[in-house]
């Protein structure tokens, strides 16, 4: 079914923000949805487009298009990225990565 053997288990996360009483930042994991995928290199013509947005890509992850549910940020291997680029590819979505820093709360 994959190009290539799917190789990673990701989690896409709709994290949403609110502020409390205080006025502190809270951003919590609305919804999430494991998936399989297959990690792939940034190629260099995709490198070269990511020094041309000013935004530098850290991974590239394929996963069938049925399964993507438009989430903004991704766990791949408890690392947190979020998702800058997206590009359909036939039956595949290509996501392209780069790492996030937030702190995030996953509601009950």
């Amino acid at each position: 079914m994959f190009p290539n053997s799917a190789n990673t288990r990701l989690t896409l996360l709709s994290i949403t923000s609110s502020v409390d009483a205080l006025g502190n930042k809270r951003n919590i994991v609305k919804s999430k949805k494991e998936v399989i995928g297959s990690k792939r290199s940034i190629t260099q013509s995709e490198y070269q487009t990511s020094i041309n947005t000013s935004v530098k890509y850290d991974l590239k992850v394929v996963i069938q298009s049925v399964l993507y549910d438009e989430s903004k940020f991704v766990n791949v291997n408890g690392s947190l990225y979020k998702i800058e680029r997206t590009y359909l590819n036939g039956q595949f979505i290509e996501l392209y990565l780069t790492s996030s820093n937030i702190e995030v709360e996953y509601g009950s």
